[in-house]
C-alpha cells in the first residue's frame, strides 16, 4: 500500500511503484482516472504544483491502479469521514503554502499506514 498522501515518502513510493509496473504516469493516470498531468505533480515534491491527493478518492484510486489492496478498517476508517469543506480558491486545487486540516479519522488512516498498525491501535491526544 502506498504511504498516506501526508507522509513525505508519498512521492518516492508512487514513483517507484510506477516505474516497478512499466508504468508511464499518463497510463497510471488512465488506470486511476485521474488527469494526465497530476502523477507527475504528486511524484515530484520541488515542482512548483506539487500537489497531494485526497485520501478518501484519488488515494484509493491510485492504490488500485498500482496493485495494492488498501486494509478494510482504513476503508471504513475513510468512510466515515465527512468530506472536509474546501473552497475552490485556486483553480480545483489547493493554493500553495497552505495546511489542509486531517479528520481524526484521517490522521488515524494515515498513521496506521504510515507505522503500519492497525487503526485500533491508533490513539490520538489533543492539547489545548
Amino acid at each position: 500500500m502506498l504511504p498516506y498522501p501526508s507522509s513525505s515518502e508519498f512521492p518516492a513510493a508512487l514513483k517507484a511503484r510506477r516505474e516497478f509496473l512499466g508504468l508511464s504516469r499518463s497510463a497510471l493516470a488512465r488506470a486511476a482516472n485521474i488527469h494526465v498531468v497530476m502523477p507527475r505533480r504528486y511524484e515530484e515534491p520541488d515542482c512548483g504544483e506539487f500537489a497531494r491527493p485526497r485520501a478518501d478518492s484519488t488515494w484509493l484510486a491510485l492504490n488500485k491502479a498500482l496493485g495494492y489492496e488498501v486494509p478494510n478498517e482504513i476503508l471504513a476508517a475513510l468512510a466515515q469521514d465527512d468530506p472536509v469543506n474546501t473552497a475552490d480558491t485556486c483553480g480545483g486545487r489547493e493554493p500553495q503554502n497552505v495546511i489542509r486540516g486531517l479528520t481524526l479519522a484521517e490522521a488515524k488512516a494515515g498513521l496506521a499506514a504510515t507505522f503500519g498498525v492497525s487503526i485500533e491501535c491508533i490513539e490520538i491526544t489533543i492539547r489545548g
